[in-house]
């Protein structure tokens, strides 16, 4: 998980493909304890965090100020336990209470304290075999004031399939051609809905004298935020202009190097291409058709907000992802963007 988010009174950012999805949840109720909880596991991830917050509005107090303290952000340490369930198990993993701004996931700075940043954590290796794919699990948080238990369950997307571009190839090779789409397509299974494409595409420029200037790599999403549309079973494809690529490299080697334009001889080679599948729950669809269902001239007088929580607001969720390396950039993109009046002054050599 890259990044954990809270916004505004209490909103929370699903943080998958291009971080688009956002909520607010105004709570009006004076001195109810609301539980927060945000969380997206992934079976590829060695350590999985979970937030667990508290809000409610002080009647005597802006909203504004009560989110600048951070006793008023997050439970007690020992008001709660919180607990990971493989269901169908009966043992429980608790989690360890830690500084997420010590952890790598430093507090956007904005509405709310940034310090500390409470986060709770369990190792994969502390999970027997990992989280495993396919399985349910359900998310227990025990409150020591003799309250109910809040608690959560989703299911792990299995693994998924690259089928295009092809990666059985000696090496395989991927293509962009100017106007021409390439198709990407994948297999899944129905616990993955949301998906996004990332490629790692790095490059090598020399000089005229063929010693090297520098290397350098464009990350590129091509597809973002696809859902699945339940067509042709468990298959999901979209298909990329060529020339949408040709314009994030143009942008990227100028960005890069503004004399990229300067036609003084120097060459640059592709080197091998990574292609990843990121694809995520069904609680992020679900989430998704309450935030469109509320927008517009058509939408609820009353909003309605999703959480998949027993008590409060939130969202627990899961996600995979699976990277195939060692693609090559085909001798036919080279001679389209020799071709192309975007990309045909930076000289891409085979």
């Amino acid at each position: 998980m890259k990044q954990l988010r809270f916004t505004a009174v209490f909103a929370f950012l699903v943080v998958l493909f291009a971080e688009s999805c956002s909520n607010e949840f105004e709570l009006t109720a004076p001195y109810k304890e609301i539980p927060v909880v945000y969380a997206i596991l992934s079976p590829t991830d060695t350590a999985h965090y979970i937030r667990v917050e508290k809000a409610f509005l002080d009647p005597k107090t802006n909203a504004l100020v009560v989110a600048q303290i951070a006793d008023s952000l997050y439970y007690p340490e020992n008001a709660i336990a919180v607990y990971l369930q493989k269901v169908g198990s009966p043992t429980l993993y608790q989690l360890k209470r830690v500084d997420g701004n010590k952890e790598g996931f430093v507090r956007d700075s904005g509405v709310f304290a940034q310090s500390p940043n409470w986060l709770y954590k369990i190792k994969d290796d502390d999970l027997p075999g990992g989280l495993g794919e396919t399985a349910t699990y359900r998310l227990i948080i025990k409150r020591q004031d003799g309250k109910p238990d809040i608690t959560a369950e989703t299911i792990i997307p299995k693994s998924f399939n690259l089928i295009a571009p092809n990666t059985t190839g000696t090496p395989p090779f991927v293509n962009f051609l100017g106007k021409l789409t390439t198709t990407f397509r994948w297999t899944h299974d129905e616990n993955a809905v949301y998906f996004n494409i990332y490629m790692v595409i790095p490059y090598r420029v020399l000089n005229s004298n063929g010693t090297l200037d520098y290397i350098d790599t464009l990350y590129w999403t091509p597809v973002s935020n696809k859902r699945f549309d339940g067509v042709g079973g468990n298959n999901s494809q979209e298909r990329v202009v060529g020339n949408d690529f040709y314009t994030a490299l143009r942008n990227h080697l100028l960005a890069r190097d503004p004399n990229a334009l300067s036609n003084d001889g120097r060459i640059r080679y592709f080197g091998q291409i990574s292609i990843a599948v990121e694809g995520g729950g069904r609680e992020i669809y679900e989430y998704n058709l309450t935030e469109q269902a509320n927008a517009g001239l058509t939408g609820a007088e009353i909003l309605q907000t999703y959480s998949n929580m027993s008590e409060g607001f939130g969202i627990f969720t899961a996600k995979n992802y699976r990277q195939y390396n060692g693609f090559k950039m085909g001798a036919v993109t080279l001679d389209s963007m020799r071709n192309s009046q975007i990309v045909q002054d930076f000289n891409f050599k085979f």
